[in-house]
């Protein structure tokens, strides 16, 4: 298990999130393609020499609305923003965390309904296309590709789980989403044996709130460790400022 920490809105450069995670005793920082100064370094090839320089691995996480279930015109511009990125974080990106997309919402009466939801033979067959493209990119540059649950995910996506499971995909756990949405992702968890190449931890509470700092929320987080050091795997400490991470990385290392 390597113990990490996402980057930060706060800063404005990496090596100052390198610093940090350092100065923690950290592993790795998970880098965020949201973030034009991610973006614009990885674009000058100057993060792989910082990594080398603070002796710290990278995952990389992709853009947060990027849904490879919506229709083929829409995904063919993320695939290549993701060819693009894949080769030029070939050699130290370690990781690809991809978001699991709950897709269009109508609401009727006051209650969501989920299109995916209702054309979901079309859907998981898009899906799955897509995702095996993507993999097959990330593992042509020499990284792992993740599957992340996002929060407030719908019941339906116990079934995509279980049809993503079983075309061999890897995934990433956030516990704190995973609140949100009421333990979905757990409940598939008592079916099945998800492997989980990545972990996000963060404290969350009243199924409204995650990305908490350690301690200021309910979630029994020593379970979530034994789990991920179980799988091997990265961990991001996602809480999302400085301090929230100066209290954090001690506490989940004292588990």
């Amino acid at each position: 298990m390597k113990i990490g920490m996402p980057q930060l809105y706060e800063y404005d450069c990496i090596e100052d999130n390198l610093k940090l995670a350092k100065e923690l005793g950290l592993d790795f920082i998970e880098l965020n393609l949201n973030f034009g100064y991610c973006r614009a370094e990885m674009e000058a090839k100057t993060v792989a020499d910082l990594l080398k320089k603070y002796d710290l691995e990278a995952t990389l996480h992709f853009y947060d609305e990027a849904d490879f279930g919506i229709y083929d015109e829409v995904v063919a511009a993320y695939t290549e923003l993701l060819k693009r990125y894949a080769s030029l974080g070939e050699g130290y990106i370690k990781q690809m965390n991809m978001h699991l997309i709950p897709g269009p919402v109508v609401t009727i009466s006051g209650v969501k309904n989920y299109i995916y939801e209702k054309e979901y033979d079309v859907y998981i067959k898009r899906l799955i296309k897509n995702f095996k493209v993507a993999e097959k990119i990330c593992n042509e540059h020499g990284i792992n590709m993740v599957i992340e649950n996002t929060d407030n995910i719908p019941a339906f996506t116990k079934r995509v789980y279980h049809d993503l499971y079983k075309e061999g995909f890897k995934f990433c756990y956030d516990i704190g989403h995973d609140h949100l949405s009421y333990d979905i992702v757990w409940d598939v968890l008592k079916e099945i044996d998800l492997p989980f190449n990545e972990f996000h931890v963060h404290d969350a509470k009243d199924r409204k709130k995650c990305h908490l700092a350690l301690g200021d929320g309910i979630l029994d987080v020593k379970k979530f460790k034994d789990l991920a050091e179980r799988n091997n795997a990265y961990v991001v400490l996602e809480v999302k400022q400085s301090s929230d991470l100066v209290v954090s990385a001690p506490k989940f290392k004292a588990l």
